[in-house]
């Protein structure tokens, strides 16, 4: 009887430190992701505060992607040349975009580059090929700045039409929005490409 509690024991231990090995295997990718994702955020707010060489490449992106999707919704939007932002004591000249006749500047922040990097960050760790992170990283990345730019859009007409609510839109549900559908649309991405290779096996 002691013998079969004592081997219940052992392999209980042996389940619970397989468990905790392939979960481990599993979070080493995020857990790689992230400290990617800090590096790449550290390096792209210095460009910003210090050089602008590529950091606006997000900006520019956003603002004429966002000016394009509200032209193909039939939505009144137009740029007006520069406008400029203070950051802490940096002056930063952007374009200004008017949605549905909202005037609206699209800041480093407004580009969610971040989210971007958070996206490239995790298809470099997952397990796919290489062939399957660069097409899969751009449907992603491509997805990602849509859903972005439709929020520029709907911003620009929440803006007119129920300003009231416009910081609350813009500062709060975005952001956790934002964390939802980048986990969403990885793991769905995810999920298809690990299922093709198991496949292939």
């Amino acid at each position: 009887m002691n013998q079969n509690i004592m081997n219940n024991k052992k392999n209980h231990k042996k389940t619970s430190a397989e468990q905790n090995k392939a979960l481990l295997k599993e979070l080493l990718p995020l857990m790689k992701a992230f400290g990617l994702w800090i590096v790449l955020v550290v390096i792209v707010a210095w460009d910003y505060t210090n050089n602008r060489w590529f950091s606006m490449f997000f900006v520019d992106m956003t603002t004429y992607i966002s000016h394009v999707m509200a032209k193909v919704m039939f939505i009144p939007s137009k740029i007006v040349g520069d406008g400029q932002s203070m950051v802490t004591t940096l002056v930063v000249n952007y374009k200004t975009i008017v949605i549905n006749h909202y005037p609206m500047i699209v800041e480093i922040e407004c580009s969610a580059y971040h989210a971007y990097i958070a996206m490239i960050a995790l298809v470099i760790f997952s397990a796919w090929s290489v062939k399957q992170k660069l097409i899969g990283g751009a449907a992603l990345f491509g997805l990602l700045a849509l859903i972005n730019s439709f929020r520029i859009v709907m911003l620009g007409l929440i803006g007119r039409l129920y300003p009231q609510i416009f910081n609350v839109m813009h500062d709060y549900v975005w952001n956790i929005l934002l964390v939802i559908i980048i986990w969403a649309l990885w793991e769905l991405a995810n999920r298809k490409i690990n299922k093709i290779n198991a496949a292939l096996v």
